[in-house]
Parts: structure tokens; sequence; C-alpha cells
């Protein structure tokens, strides 16, 4: 995975956070990814929506954290789904 800018290492380090939390309190790692990928993405928007310095923040790569040149909110509800569908057992 490539990390664009800075801002995607901080919203992953929030995600990794939200992740071994979960997993402290339960024993689904399927349900750690989902933890963790909305961490991430909360934390994203936060900085998006919180930046001033941007005219559209919402895909602007200056406002919040891009991989692969994608917002990571937009990653994540691809990870959402595949943890999701997991965790429910459909594959």
């Amino acid at each position: 995975m490539w990390v664009f800018n800075l801002k995607a290492l901080v919203c992953g380090f929030a995600g990794l956070s939200g992740f071994f939390i979960s997993l402290k309190f339960s024993d689904s790692r399927e349900l750690a990814v989902i933890v963790a990928t909305v961490s991430a993405m909360l934390f994203d928007l936060f900085l998006r929506f919180t930046n001033d310095e941007v005219e559209n923040p919402s895909i602007n790569p200056e406002a919040g954290g891009h991989i692969w040149f994608a917002p990571i909110w937009a990653v994540g509800i691809i990870f959402l789904i595949i943890a999701g569908l997991a965790y429910f057992n459909v594959f």
C-alpha cells in the first residue's frame, strides 16, 4: 500500500490503535478490523473538515489522508464491506 501523505500515516496510527484496543476487549479479529477501519475513517473525516486551508476538503489530497491516490474513507468503505462479510461468515 502506497501512502500519499503524512496525514494518512496519522490516520493509520489511529486505526491501529483502534485495532489493538478492540482486540483487548474482544477476541474477534474481524470486529477489530471493522473498528480499526472506522477509527481511521472518522479521524480522516475529522482532519478534512477541520482544515480551513482548502476549498473542497472531501476529495482534496491536502485536506486529509490519501492512499493509492484515494481518500482513506473511500478505501475504508471497501475494507468495511470485506470485513463485515467475513464477520458474518458470508465467505
